[in-house]
């Protein structure tokens, strides 16, 4: 059994059913809260699209039914939990405790679904990996193989997503292994450590202007047009946020897939690509490119593996964070950042602090071993 955002155990794929949703709560006296799971999963959503229309829709109900419902919920807390507003909601102090102990407890409410599931299933529960894209271009393919042929008793899965939905989904219980990069700052609940470096390059026909340069800037490589990936993803994000600090204009002539494709375009004329070197290796002979260091503080991009620590994983969980980090021990790592050796960059990015800035302390060569939570 595989749960995932439609087909959980809370209740998305059956909205009508009021009266079977499970319900959990004090059973003391008149006054006692009780909550359905599936109103539960409703305000989470809407708290974090902080539009109930879009609550709505990701559990299938009208605007009207969510917003009774949730309206429902204020009634019997007798608090406010939504502030309402021209351009959506947002919680109440009220609410933003809600929303935190919401989170926690349909997480686990998964994780207690897929423990129970195997019970009563001849096949394990699948071991849910996601990943982003740029993971993919590392050696994790591989390295998933070989956990794969070694526990073969342990039905794996992998999915490619971007880094904010693999944090997402890690927090919820929908995903139990997440592959990132430490882009923004990790929730909570989980826990890190580091997989590896990713090293990119600027990517550019053999006859381009810049084939004869030595290394590049980002700033030169803005200069001509681009191939990128798709919009808004996690590494169209990361350079159009460098863009933005250093007043430059990007010129995307065109959108792919893939960073195979984004060779492609590059080697066809369309534009210049910033691609790992790895992939960019495989496909320079028969695109035709020339292959430039990126002089980016960035252009090292950090893999870090996170994990929800509470409650304590899964031992297929462990195994695989075991393979991933080989002659570690999942108990010994630490739960807080700031007990790290001081020579350790601090690699749990926070809010504050430019791209740049968070990525500039990550050792070009990769041997930072450093572990994260938040």
């Amino acid at each position: 059994m595989t749960v995932g955002s439609g087909d959980s155990l809370l209740g998305k794929t059956a909205p009508a059913g009021v009266k079977g949703a499970a319900e959990v709560g004090a059973r003391g006296g008149p006054g006692a809260s009780r909550f359905d799971l599936f109103t539960l999963q409703l305000f989470v959503d809407v708290v974090e699209r902080r539009s109930i229309g879009k609550g709505a829709v990701l559990n299938f109900v009208t605007v009207s039914a969510a917003s009774k419902r949730i309206a429902d919920m204020e009634r019997m807390l007798g608090v406010q939990l939504l502030q309402r507003g021209a351009r959506g909601v947002s919680a109440t102090e009220a609410g933003n405790t809600l929303y935190k102990g919401a989170v926690d407890t349909l997480a686990r409410l998964q994780q207690l679904t897929a423990a129970v599931t195997l019970h009563g299933q001849v096949a394990a529960q699948p071991l849910r990996v996601f990943s982003n894209l740029v993971s993919l271009s590392h050696d994790l393919p591989a390295a998933l193989k070989a956990f794969a042929d070694a526990h073969p008793d342990t039905p794996l899965s992998l999915t490619e997503q971007a880094t904010d939905a693999t944090l997402q989904a890690l927090v919820r219980g929908q995903a139990d292994v997440g592959i990132v990069t430490p882009i923004q700052a990790y929730p909570a609940p989980l826990m890190a450590f580091r997989y590896g470096v990713i090293r990119h390059v600027l990517a550019v026909p053999e006859n381009h202007a810049l084939a004869g340069r030595s290394s590049v800037r980002f700033d030169d490589a803005a200069a001509f047009d681009l191939v990128g990936l798709e919009r808004e993803g996690g590494w169209d994000r990361l350079q159009q946020q460098v863009a933005q600090e250093r007043g430059l204009t990007l010129r995307v002539r065109a959108r792919v897939s893939s960073f195979d494709s984004m060779c492609r375009m590059a080697g066809g004329g369309l534009g210049v690509a910033i691609v790992p070197l790895g992939t960019a290796q495989v496909h320079a002979a028969s695109c035709g490119l020339k292959l430039l260091p990126l002089s980016e503080p960035w252009a090292e991009i950090p893999l870090d593996v996170c994990w929800r620590q509470q409650p304590e994983p899964p031992e297929a969980v462990r195994r695989l964070l075991a393979h991933l980090k080989p002659g570690a021990s999942v108990n010994a790592w630490p739960g807080n950042a700031e007990t790290a050796p001081v020579s350790m960059p601090r690699l749990n990015p926070r809010p504050r602090d430019t791209l740049a800035e968070r990525l500039a302390a990550v050792p070009i060569d990769g041997s930072s071993e450093g572990l994260i939570a938040a």
